[in-house]
């Protein structure tokens, strides 16, 4: 088998492998016998909006602009063909959301095959400028990382404007003349690593048309802003590649990375002009957003700058990030130009997200490319030393196949399970109906509650008055404290004193973070946050009053906000015989 013919099978082996990986519990939270909506908070409202885009009709706005329209144009063709080989919504209820579950289901496997295709371009990428070893563990890192395996079974945008951006810095590292070529005055022979690594790959000439690969390389840069805006950083990349290597051009080429770029963006979200005023508007709130918190998720967790390491750790593995972060200083100082290249786009990505209030672990993402980049490098430094570096070696298989708990393919696994099992909302309804009675809630019913009636996991956007109908003609009837005066809030006391359920349900994500804050109450300079915190204190103390824990179902996950959506821990309890009346 010629050379460019194992790549390519490799190539192709490394996609199936962790194509096949995501498709494990694909379906997970779709809608069943319990509950319509699924258990994916995003996944309603990206369905919803995309709906306002009508491909035949030359319509390209949805009026809805915290995302890109790319994506949604997209998600729009895939319910499109859904509805032209499985049937359209129908006119009943379970007929309508057996459709949309199957249009979240087909958006996944889009995802999924998206972040198999991140893989392959990373190996693709760091094939051409290192050996077996670098371009394969490389891939396998972001191959196996337990949370880029999880958000690929989501019908969201993280994925895929993650995937856009590998091919991106893939196409832009076209642009240098010779596999693993450095900085002009790297003193390794051939610019190739080590001075006794030799060449990792035969040299090859540059490409005979550069511009080709500005070109595209801007054009999947405005696809994955055109899918996230952030997506936009990406030119950073393929620009520096042009400074290194084709300076005489850089000032042409650069504009014509920018031009494609933002012309790609606008095609792909063409608000930006057809609804300027609204696209503006969304544009603004989604800065803003990030920059001003997200309720009590973030509250007092210290800079992001910290924390987006703590959410790579949980995301990727310990062994793998600390391994990576020595493969950037490895990197920097052998002074290797495609690396820089990918590395600046990352520090810069990371300045980015390190300075916002929100700090989901989904936006660590797009730093997945340099780091696989940079435990290849290091991974095929290693390989090449004497026994020093072989152990180095064995302990980046190992963080590959998870020896810390968090981290690599056993984790990746464990995630899996839980997602191809029923999800613990379904177990507790389960349980609820068998022990009946009347069952209350913590708060507004949405995606983290039990599914005691079949739409608890409605966007919040329906009537109120329509959810309390549902609610109080559910099995077991549900009952969620709503003031005369119309007010609603979480962790009303009255629940307990005056409406005395038999059972309360309480969800993780509910309670997590009112908890995690009292004990420093008295530094919470925000005075809403600190009455929502201490309504959940007095809540807690009237139910440890009245109400003993009965059980417990799902946990086992850390709580990170983006990962718990597939597992959080519901809680019941049962009021005590011993209750005041």
């Amino acid at each position: 088998m010629t050379g460019k013919r194992l790549v390519a099978a490799v190539g192709a082996g490394l996609f199936l492998f962790a194509f096949a990986l995501r498709l494990i519990g694909i379906g997970w939270g779709l809608k069943n016998d319990l509950h319509h909506h699924s258990y994916h908070p995003d996944e309603p409202v990206v369905f919803a909006v995309s709906q306002a885009i009508v491909p035949t009709q030359a319509k390209f706005t949805p009026g809805f602009y915290n995302y890109g329209t790319g994506y949604l144009t997209f998600l729009r063709v895939v319910s499109d063909v859904v509805s032209g080989y499985t049937g359209g919504p129908g006119e009943t209820a379970d007929s309508l959301w057996s459709y949309v579950s199957r249009v979240h289901l087909a958006g996944r496997i889009a995802t999924a095959a998206m972040g198999a295709g991140t893989v392959l371009f990373v190996f693709l990428l760091l094939r051409r400028f290192l050996g077996w070893t670098g371009s394969l563990t490389g891939a396998l890192l972001i191959a196996v990382a337990p949370a880029h395996v999880v958000h690929s079974r989501f019908q969201t945008v993280d994925v895929p404007a993650t995937f856009w951006l590998a091919v991106a810095a893939w196409a832009a590292m076209q642009l240098f003349p010779t596999p693993g070529d450095s900085l002009p005055n790297d003193p390794s022979p051939n610019h190739a690593g080590p001075p006794d690594a030799g060449p990792a790959v035969p040299a090859a000439p540059a490409s005979p048309s550069p511009a080709r690969w500005v070109t595209l390389s801007a054009i999947a840069v405005g696809l994955s802003a055109g899918t996230k805006y952030t997506g936009i950083l990406g030119l950073v990349t393929v620009i520096i590649a042009i400074a290194l290597h084709h300076r005489p051009q850089l000032i042409k080429w650069t504009a014509l990375a920018i031009g494609v770029a933002l012309l790609t963006f606008v095609i792909s979200t063409p608000g930006v002009v057809l609804e300027n005023e609204r696209f503006m508007q969304d544009f603004r709130y989604e800065m803003t957003h990030t920059q001003t918190g997200h309720g009590l998720v973030f509250t007092n967790t210290g800079p992001g700058f910290l924390y987006h390491l703590i959410n790579l750790v949980f995301g990727v593995g310990f062994v793998l990030t600390l391994l990576s972060l020595f493969g950037v200083g490895l990197g920097v100082a052998q002074r290797h130009g495609w690396l820089l290249a990918l590395l600046a786009f990352t520090l810069l990505y990371y300045l980015l997200i390190g300075r916002a209030e929100v700090k989901f672990l989904r936006y660590t993402f797009p730093l997945l490319i340099g780091l696989a980049a940079s435990f290849g490098l290091l991974m095929e430094h290693c390989q090449r030393r004497q026994w020093g570096g072989q152990i180095v070696v064995a302990l980046g298989l190992a963080g590959l196949g998870g020896l810390d708990p968090g981290g690599g393919l056993r984790q990746a696994a464990l995630l899996s399970a839980f997602m191809a099992g029923e999800d613990p909302r379904d177990t507790t309804v389960r349980h609820l109906r068998a022990k009946g009675g009347t069952v209350g809630l913590a708060s507004d019913p949405w995606f983290y509650t039990p599914p005691t009636f079949s739409d608890a996991g409605a966007m919040r956007t329906n009537p109120l008055a329509q959810r309390l109908a549902l609610m109080s003609a559910a099995n077991p009837p549900t009952v969620y404290r709503i003031e005369p005066n119309g007010d609603n809030f979480a962790f009303n006391v009255r629940l307990i004193t005056d409406d005395r359920p038999d059972r309360v349900v309480i969800s993780s994500f509910e309670a997590f973070d009112p908890l995690r804050l009292y004990p420093s109450r008295e530094s919470i300079t925000d005075p809403t946050v600190r009455v929502q915190v201490d309504r959940a204190h007095e809540f807690y103390e009237a139910l440890r009053r009245d109400y003993e824990l009965e059980t417990a179902f799902g946990g086992g996950i850390v709580h990170v906000h983006d990962l718990e959506y597939i597992r959080p821990e519901i809680t019941v309890w049962k009021r005590k015989s011993t209750a005041a009346p």
